[in-house]
């Protein structure tokens, strides 16, 4: 992870930190409870403040609706940009060709960056959530996108 460090500004830095902090044991803490990950957003406001962002999923949603609640999250992020520096969307993925499950960690900044981040997982019977090691690529930019820049 450290190429993308050396080209932002720390509070920037610091803000990817945050939000990944916030994020992931959120979305293990719900693959715990639950066995399911439903899609979901964080952002960080101008003022620092962070907030959760959650779509409506109906129990037993599939994948059309997993989809859609991505749209709504990008949507509601979108709509309010002008108030944030950061935001990440929140969702369940499956590795094709590895027969296995991933967290997805959509996370763009204001300042021009996004990283796509893929946290492979297993549910343990009686022990909650085992993860494998993460991985990240340079991400789209959805929030901010170019456009808007």
């Amino acid at each position: 992870m450290a190429p993308w460090r050396e080209s932002v500004d720390k509070t920037a830095q610091a803000d990817v930190d945050t939000l990944l902090n916030l994020a992931l044991p959120l979305a293990v803490q719900r693959l715990t409870v639950s066995g399911r990950l439903h899609p979901f957003a964080a952002a960080i406001k101008d003022d620092g403040d962070h907030f959760l962002l959650g779509a409506e999923t109906k129990p037993g949603a599939g994948e059309v609706e997993s989809h859609a609640a991505i749209a709504e999250c990008y949507d509601a992020l979108t709509d309010q940009r002008e108030d944030l520096r950061a935001a990440v969307v929140v969702s369940d993925v499956r590795l094709v060709g590895l027969e296995g499950d991933a967290i997805h960690l959509a996370l763009e900044h204001s300042a021009g960056f996004a990283l796509s981040l893929v946290q492979p997982y297993t549910l343990v019977r009686g022990k909650g959530v085992s993860l494998g090691p993460m991985s990240m690529v340079s991400g789209d930019r959805v929030t901010w996108p170019e456009s808007a820049a």
